[in-house]
């Protein structure tokens, strides 16, 4: 009974760990906020109001997490050089978009070599486009 809330080291202390697997506990049992939730000195504007209008929304971040995880699958069914061709062309992971001649240069191929691997590797995801139909809706 310290009249006051304990501090990590004194919590760490009493449970006989390290400050920072409380941290960790801590943070782990924390509350989400809803978005919902009224601000304000009179409660007159949800949280989700002040976010910026620019951002993405919850809903679209999950669709993008699920389009990304989907679209790994597919890729995974493309041969090496497919798969790579299509990540530099579109600018898939961290990688920027390149045009075809930048693709060639890069990977020491003919021009249109990256393009009959493109088409060849379209085609592949083609027959997957029903599965990817809830994504182009």
């Amino acid at each position: 009974m310290l009249g006051r809330y304990p501090t990590i080291a004194e919590i760490a202390e009493f449970a006989e760990l390290r400050p920072d697997q409380v941290r960790e506990c801590l943070s782990a049992f924390r509350q989400p906020l809803s978005l919902d939730r009224p601000m304000g000195q009179e409660d007159e504007v949800d949280f989700l109001e002040i976010l910026p209008a620019d951002s993405t929304s919850p809903e679209e971040y999950l669709d993008e997490g699920f389009l990304r995880q989907d679209l790994a699958k597919f890729l995974i069914t493309l041969k090496p050089m497919q798969k790579q061709v299509l990540m530099l062309r579109f600018g898939l992971g961290s990688v920027d978009k390149l045009t075809t001649k930048q693709i060639a240069q890069t990977l020491n191929i003919k021009e249109s070599k990256v393009r009959t691997v493109q088409n060849r590797a379209i085609k592949v995801l083609h027959r997957s486009q029903a599965q990817m139909q809830e994504y182009l809706a």
